[in-house]
């Protein structure tokens, strides 16, 4: 009898587990949302997590798997991500159009926030975003970040930066590091009211910590939207969780240190003029603080100092663009003086060059994901209350509508028929709309005065019998070049 009872509740156990898998897969099917853009097929409860997965391990970039749904599907797709709606936007004016949506602004809740305890300017969203984010750029302004006025800060950083590279002789070096303190230095100076030293070894290793973590959020930030995929067996997220302890503990305390020497009649950078605004009973979070300078200093560090890495590369890679380069800036400068940014307007093939840079390298291949703040018709679809949407950056600076040839390194197409830059409006590696990148206007300003300070004082160029250089490179959040290294021979 004991026998048949157990038979009975095998089977009963077996009939429940069955009828709650068809209701899964009923809810899945019947309770999708009527009028969603096209896409590709999904799993119930997981959607197209495999089919990424897989890719993924065959070496295929995310940004370029979707450009080959984009084809299948149109510009506008949607795919599921476990239970979470995602629109990818593939071309310039899908992008534009959507990021200029008022209800297309919301950030989604973000693994790092959750981690961190706190909302920075680039995750928070409604109310709290638009008053951090004025706050933001009124303070960034105060301290001339993106004015003229700013110039000197940037040249002086670049001469420090020349000096350490004038000091390997011409010999190869990995130009990553030296970029990035570089970089970082600026936008410290703003944040923190301090640079680092290049022979600074543990800021060097923070550093170095924040390049890991870029890589193990993964292609478009996916593990900070997709929390879930930590409990895949192939992602571990101890080092990412032990690296951002290291930098929490860096910033809390740069914020302790402000806290203590905080003079309300001397403010000396962005943190000062924040704590001030909280103790005179301001609108912005307190908790707000550690994520903003968090944002900024990662943003402000990581991005720049890449697009820079490309461009030292791209010229190893094509010396006759350099050498136009150099003569370009030998005949409007001169080799008396540095490059100024006065200077700007008639370097055009010094700027084009920098373009096709930024076009070709696109650091954030899959932007900073949005999500709709209530439902939403778009190009006549529905985008329900909550979905992610990524814009694809990779797709809109190749298509080849707007480009022509576009994956060769051509300079020549910003320029116009009198040889003058114009810049094209598609071109949008700072995205674009109302939450396009704070620090723009900065990160434009440093990469003329970095790049045309370079081309000035040295030729950059592959070692001798060293293996040829790559212009494939390494997906994360920014899409960096593979370790190399290169020789920077003084001009005279």
């Amino acid at each position: 009898m004991s026998v048949l009872q157990n038979m009975l509740w095998y089977l009963d156990v077996r009939t429940v587990l069955l009828c709650v898998a068809v209701l899964l897969v009923l809810r899945w099917f019947l309770g999708r949302p009527k009028n969603l853009p096209p896409g590709p097929w999904g799993f119930p409860l997981i959607g197209s997590v495999p089919a990424i997965v897989r890719e993924i391990r065959r070496g295929v970039e995310p940004h370029d798997l979707f450009m080959r749904y984009a084809a299948k599907y149109g510009p506008v797709f949607r795919l599921k991500v476990f239970n979470k709606t995602v629109v990818v936007l593939n071309d310039y004016t899908s992008v534009k159009e959507a990021f200029q949506h008022p209800q297309l602004n919301d950030r989604p809740k973000m693994y790092l926030a959750e981690l961190f305890k706190t909302e920075g300017v680039l995750m928070a969203s409604g109310q709290p975003w638009i008053e951090l984010r004025r706050f933001c750029l009124t303070v960034l302004r105060s301290f001339g970040v993106g004015k003229t006025s700013f110039e000197e800060k940037v040249g002086t950083e670049a001469e420090e930066l020349m000096k350490e590279m004038s000091a390997f002789n011409g010999k190869p070096f990995d130009p990553k590091a030296l970029l990035g303190n570089a970089v970082s230095n600026v936008i410290c100076s703003v944040v923190f009211g301090k640079r680092y030293e290049y022979s600074d070894k543990e800021f060097q290793k923070l550093l170095f910590l924040l390049g890991q973590n870029v890589k193990l959020l993964g292609a478009g930030g996916a593990l900070n939207f997709f929390p879930a995929l930590r409990y895949l067996p192939f992602v571990s997220t101890d080092k990412l969780m032990s690296n951002l302890d290291k930098l929490r503990t860096f910033l809390k305390s740069i914020v302790d240190n402000h806290h203590a020497a905080f003079d309300p009649d001397n403010l000396n950078d962005f943190t000062d003029v924040y704590l001030k605004e909280l103790n005179n009973n301001g609108h912005l979070p307190e908790k707000g603080l550690g994520g903003t300078i968090a944002n900024l200093f990662s943003a402000g560090s990581e991005t720049t100092a890449t697009t820079l890495q490309w461009a030292l590369l791209y010229m190893a890679v094509y010396p006759e663009i350099q050498q136009r380069v150099q003569a370009e800036i030998d005949a409007v400068v001169g080799r008396n003086r540095l490059p100024r940014m006065a200077d700007k307007p008639e370097l055009n093939f010094t700027r084009a060059v920098i373009w096709e840079v930024q076009r070709l390298s696109l650091i954030v291949p899959l932007g900073v994901a949005h999500a709709a703040a209530a439902d939403t018709q778009f190009r006549g679809f529905l985008i329900p209350k909550g979905t992610l949407l990524f814009p694809n950056l990779w797709a809109v600076a190749r298509d080849p509508k707007v480009w022509s040839d576009p994956d060769q390194f051509k300079p020549e197409r910003f320029l116009n028929d009198k040889g003058e830059a114009v810049q094209a409006e598609e071109l949008i590696p700072f995205s674009i709309g109302r939450r396009s990148c704070i620090g723009e206007h900065l990160a434009k300003m440093e990469l003329f005065i970095f790049f045309s300070f370079f081309m000035h004082q040295f030729t950059f160029n592959k070692p001798d019998n060293s293996s040829p250089l790559s212009l494939k490179g390494r997906g994360g959040i920014t899409y960096s070049p593979k370790e190399f290294d290169i020789r920077a021979m003084k001009r005279e």
